[in-house]
């Protein structure tokens, strides 16, 4: 009797998140140039002593802190890659992909949806900035019983505290639809058919400003996820000048 009424309150449970789930938000970058610059102050003048080299000049550089999920946290994301534009795609152009991002899990999780960097950054270009990043990426991997390749490709979505509108909250079974243009960043050198599945990272940023440069520093965050289904694409052949110089 008990094992039934465990089965009728989760099958309740269920039933309440699927009367919720609906999309809340529709964003399209592909028609847009996304703002990702950040400002920094001026570059000091280098000073230069002879038998001594320079001192001065720009600086840069970043470091990404990485973990893993925790099973127990009621956080979830899953996204889908629901399209791709075309499904013959030249390594060196961009395609078009179309994503869903859905609160899979039990609580409700906030995540960062403009697609301006830029715009996020306070007005004093000396002052450390932390903000929220999402990437949607676009993963491929070999087909069943072919060769093993990958390649990616991804966009990003962004979102501070400081502005109102840069980040949504979306509750359980609450999604978005994210249409953008995609170009791979790695791919095989040989033209080859593959599936294409959607993924992500969620980082925590801080951007340390510095004369003539700065320094990222990034912890990646772990809400659980689950795969999603592949969409079956083919790369075509790469010329000679748009293979990655090694």
């Amino acid at each position: 009797m008990r094992s039934i009424r465990r089965t009728l309150l989760f099958l309740l449970l269920a039933w309440s998140v699927l009367l919720k789930a609906q999309e809340i938000k529709y964003i399209d970058l592909s028609l847009i140039q996304q703002r990702t610059g950040l400002r920094h102050p001026p570059e000091l003048p280098a000073d230069c002593k002879e038998g001594s080299g320079c001192i001065g000049g720009g600086s840069g550089g970043g470091a990404v802190g990485d973990g893993a999920p925790d099973r127990r946290d009621p956080h979830a994301l899953r996204v889908y890659l629901l399209g791709v534009t075309p499904t013959d795609i030249h390594p060196s152009e961009p395609f078009e992909a179309e994503f869903k991002v859905l609160n899979s899990g039990v609580a409700p999780i906030e995540v960062p949806v403009s697609p301006h960097l830029s715009d996020l950054q306070p007005s004093d270009e000396s002052m450390a900035f932390s903000y929220l990043s999402l990437a949607l990426v676009v993963r491929g991997e070999g087909e069943p019983n072919g060769p093993q390749v990958a390649a990616i490709g991804f966009i990003e979505l962004y979102g501070s505290t400081d502005h109102n509108g840069s980040f949504l909250m979306l509750k359980p079974g609450e999604w978005i639809r994210i249409k953008a243009n995609v170009k791979l960043h790695r791919w095989p050198s040989e033209p080859v058919s593959m599936l294409f599945r959607g993924d992500f990272w969620l980082r925590r940023n801080t951007f340390h400003p510095e004369p003539g440069g700065g320094f990222h520093e990034a912890h990646s965050l772990y809400p659980n996820t689950t795969s999603t289904p592949p969409i079956a694409v083919r790369l075509l052949p790469q010329i000679d000048s748009d293979k990655p110089k090694k």
